[in-house]
């Protein structure tokens, strides 16, 4: 992708005005919030005390609702203002041409994809990650001005310093970083960025870097396009789908695959979500082994997979008391 595809974009303000660091502490500048932990109850009162007493406080009130956690560890999630890095996608059009050079399942897949395609933003590309995809966005320690390093043998090339060090090494976090390379507008040392791409870039890009294409093309070109692709549609959209469009149109403006089949997702028998921590998910092996797995593969077989299915012991027995032995 060439330069001018990239952007940074601010929320508003630069990322130095953002008053909370990594971990949700109040940074130096901030007067009396220095050091304090936004999530510490003692904080916001704090806050609300020094809004009442500098009367721009109206009235406060407790009331239920819900509030986002990490999924993992369950830890109370903060918002923070940072900077971020898009792509311009005013090659929309690109994009859309390809879609219709692919069968989609169901039918409807195509209009939805579609549908997302007209209506989206700019792509969103970095992530505030250690390990992942490390975005090739170069930016001057002095003028400030950024540039895209386009391949491997282009950062040999033009690396100022820290190639030793990285040569050997997989393109990723500490060792990529360790290599500076000369800002072609000043002459200053520009460093890579710290954030690292979105996992659909990297999903995206699986039919050329998996492939060989920049090594061997004409063994690329024999597993090119894929016949068969196939994932849980709701999301994929505007993920996975999306992104191998996307790069697919880039590099080569055709579709990926050629036939792409889309299906719903697996519930409960009470047509909830499944989790772990929520105590309803069935394992596998627990399930062949209650159910039995011919029971199982008739669920699957028998059902549409553009809806969702709901999956326990009652719907297999259902489907048990149909069989005729």
């Amino acid at each position: 992708m060439r330069q001018r595809r990239f952007r940074p974009r601010q929320g508003g303000r630069s990322r130095s005005n953002c008053p909370l660091d990594e971990t949700g502490i109040f940074l130096h500048g901030f007067g009396e919030l220095e050091g304090r932990s936004a999530l510490d109850p003692a904080t916001i009162d704090w806050i609300l005390g020094n809004l009442q007493h500098k009367g721009l406080l109206v009235a406060v009130e407790h009331y239920p609702h819900n509030y986002p956690h990490c999924w993992r560890c369950k830890t109370e999630l903060l918002f923070r203002l940072v900077d971020e890095w898009f792509i311009d996608m005013g090659w929309r059009d690109a994009i859309m041409e390809i879609c219709y050079d692919a069968r989609w399942i169901p039918d409807f897949g195509l209009q939805r994809e579609l549908d997302w395609l007209k209506n989206m933003g700019d792509w969103m590309i970095s992530k505030k990650r250690y390990w992942g995809l490390a975005l090739p966005i170069w930016i001057c320690e002095s003028c400030g001005s950024f540039d895209v390093v386009g391949s491997r043998e282009e950062l040999k090339t033009r690396a100022a310093g820290g190639w030793e060090q990285f040569n050997g090494h997989s393109p990723h976090r500490p060792w990529i970083d360790l290599v500076k390379i000369r800002c072609p507008k000043c002459g200053g040392t520009a460093s890579r960025i710290s954030d690292v791409g979105n996992p659909w870039l990297d999903a995206g890009i699986v039919p050329y870097s998996t492939l060989g294409y920049n090594r061997d093309r004409n063994y690329w070109e024999k597993w090119f396009p894929a016949d068969f692709v196939t994932e849980s549609f709701p999301g994929q959209f505007r993920n996975w789908f999306y992104a191998l469009l996307a790069m697919s149109a880039l590099m080569e403006r055709r579709a990926p695959f050629r036939v792409l089949l889309g299906h719903a997702v697996v519930r409960d028998e009470k047509g909830e979500e499944m989790h772990k921590s929520k105590g309803n998910a069935i394992p596998f092996e627990e399930s062949a082994e209650k159910m039995g797995v011919d029971v199982m593969r008739w669920m699957f077989c028998r059902h549409n997979p553009a809806n969702n299915i709901n999956f326990g012991y009652g719907p297999a027995d259902e489907i048990r008391n149909r069989f005729i032995f």
